[in-house]
């Protein structure tokens, strides 16, 4: 697809989101088996292959699984500088959803742009997609999504010990929640 197509689904500030592209697929490739992206990320444990990614795109392209993904660019290149997904429990009658946020890029992975990501997302699940309750984790030393995400307006709902194995030591995963009755209370 001719970048110059692209329909983008939400312009913001220093940032857009659009659909995930196969043209997308060597740049996830490159991050996915980068450690230091992988550093905060529960997998990376083992080495990526093309073909997982071009898989796991395919299988959650239409939605209907209850992963919808997005591709995030940056405005001024129009470069792809991260991914971030939204994963709904359709068996859960409260409607919660898991949501999930990669910036490849470093330069990105922190500030405005970061923070608009992330309200952007959360805006998305409860103005569009209807969900009431998102849930959001990260690992215990990721200092920067863990504000960012009390920022939005999440609230610490636990910690659960020694998830995630990096780097020779395990790690506690944070979880994160926040009701759409309190995100409407903020706005």
């Amino acid at each position: 697809m001719n970048k110059s197509k692209q329909i983008f689904l939400f312009q913001g500030a220093g940032f857009s989101i659009r659909e995930t592209l196969e043209e997308d697929l060597p740049t996830w490739y490159k991050w996915f088996n980068n450690p230091d992206i992988n550093s905060y990320l529960f997998h990376g444990y083992k080495s990526n292959t093309y073909e997982e990614q071009r898989l796991f795109r395919e299988h959650h392209l239409s939605g209907k699984n209850g992963k919808i993904i997005f591709s995030i660019t940056e405005n001024k290149k129009n470069s792809l500088i991260g991914t971030c997904s939204v994963n709904i429990d359709f068996m859960n009658p409260a409607k919660r959803a898991e949501i999930s946020i990669i910036i490849g890029e470093k330069t990105i992975n922190t500030g405005p742009v970061y923070f608009g990501i992330n309200h952007w997302l959360v805006s998305h699940c409860f103005n569009y997609l209807n969900i009431n309750s998102i849930l959001a984790t990260t690992s215990e030393d990721n200092s920067v999504t863990r504000l960012t995400l009390e920022r939005v307006g999440f609230k610490k709902a636990g910690l659960m010990r020694s998830t995630c194995y990096k780097n020779g030591k395990y790690l506690n995963s944070v979880y994160y929640d926040l009701l759409k009755k309190d995100w409407d209370k903020s706005q």
